[in-house]
């Protein structure tokens, strides 16, 4: 429950570590005695307060957060690509990406992320410049009957990628300082401080940190796979592609689904991420006869959060595959450089689809690309806009 630290997953811990229990060793399931004998250890003796010390902590519910916080980080610096090439084959406008534009309203993230997407895309050929949207406005004024086949602005999941964007960069660093404290942090009760000569009755087993911490981390993923989820459609819709063909198909369009099956995938674990963002970290229950009487529920937190980060993999792998088959169609010469170098990697795994077959494996092929830095060696090494 994350009261008194992760008592029944360390005690099965302590017991393999003492010759107990059951173990897994090179996937055989013995006892712990023979698995410590196979690696080639000793059981550990545990003296005076030692075996108290060894179930009495954060131990798990930090580990399991400290690696979910680390695929996450990797996950949203892709995701910053990915949104670059997704805005660049949308046709959206370079011009909310400048750096002036966010000099007053200074988020730190919301910086990190403006500044990332319009380094992405400064040799860009696709994006749309921003002398393209002042002559055309100075057409406007003329006097002559315009239509409104270009509009001043791009929808918010184009424009205010920055706005969404940044509040997940500031939240992954705050949870990521949260884990690195608690990692290097003493849970220990009764806490023996030999300096003092004290013995303190605290509390410092209690997990509260580490269940907010993946709360919010639950949160802003799901915040970008709502982004993922608008991008994609916008993709799919003839009516809002700017040009794109309907379901991204060109080849017997009305014959074919497309990419019409991915949007179902994407879409679909996209809701489920909604479904699991109810706070975990609020729902104390009391046990104990009312001592344990608030509970953090900490691993349960980092493991909802570890279930969302898997879905996430997925409908970000979707719109990156969207973003890519949008490209052949705009036309390959008009990439950005770093955009370019990602459409070559994603095109070593997933072909140009000129007809219908299943797309499951694409999907998990690029999802496993997202598990990686590959996509960031397409930055430039004296781009620093990524390094945070």
């Amino acid at each position: 429950m994350g009261a008194s630290g992760d008592l029944g997953p360390l005690a099965y811990i302590a017991l393999v570590g003492t010759g107990h229990w059951w173990a897994m060793y090179q996937g055989q399931k013995m006892s712990g005695a023979e698995a410590l004998k196979s690696a080639g250890l000793t059981p550990m003796r545990l003296d005076y307060k030692e075996g108290l010390a060894m179930i009495n902590g954060t131990s798990v519910m930090t580990g399991v957060a400290a690696c979910v916080i680390s695929d996450a980080k990797q996950l949203l610096k892709n995701y910053l690509l990915i949104s670059s090439m997704s805005i660049e084959t949308l046709k959206g406008k370079i011009m909310p990406f400048h750096a002036a534009a966010h000099e007053n309203k200074p988020h730190p993230g919301q910086a990190k992320a403006a500044a990332a997407i319009f380094s992405t895309l400064s040799d860009s050929k696709m994006v749309v410049q921003d002398e393209e949207v002042e002559s055309w406005l100075r057409n406007l004024s003329n006097g002559e009957p315009q239509g409104m086949d270009q509009q001043i602005e791009d929808a918010y999941s184009i424009r205010a990628t920055p706005q969404i964007l940044g509040p997940v960069i500031d939240t992954i660093l705050s949870a990521e300082k949260t884990l690195e404290i608690e990692l290097n942090s003493t849970n220990d009760n009764p806490l023996v401080v030999v300096e003092r000569g004290d013995a303190f009755h605290n509390a410092n087993f209690h997990g509260q940190y580490v269940s907010n911490a993946m709360d919010q981390l639950s949160i802003v993923l799901t915040t970008m796979c709502n982004l993922a989820d608008r991008r994609t459609d916008r993709f799919l819709d003839p009516f809002h592609g700017n040009g794109l063909p309907p379901f991204l198909c060109k080849e017997n369009p009305g014959l074919r689904h497309g990419l019409m099956g991915g949007q179902y995938c994407a879409t679909s674990l996209t809701a489920e991420n909604r479904s699991l963002c109810t706070p975990v970290s609020i729902q104390t229950l009391t046990s104990t006869g009312d001592f344990q009487d608030h509970v953090s529920f900490g691993l349960v937190a980092a493991r909802r959060a570890r279930d969302i980060l898997t879905n996430s993999y997925y409908v970000l792998a979707f719109e990156l595959i969207c973003a890519c088959q949008s490209a052949d169609f705009r036309g390959l010469e008009n990439l950005s450089s770093p955009t370019a170098a990602m459409y070559k990697i994603v095109r070593e795994i997933v072909p140009y689809l000129d007809h219908d077959e299943t797309l499951t494996p694409y999907i998990e092929a690029v999802a496993d690309l997202l598990h990686s830095d590959k996509l960031l060696t397409a930055v430039p090494d004296d781009d620093s806009t990524f390094d945070w």
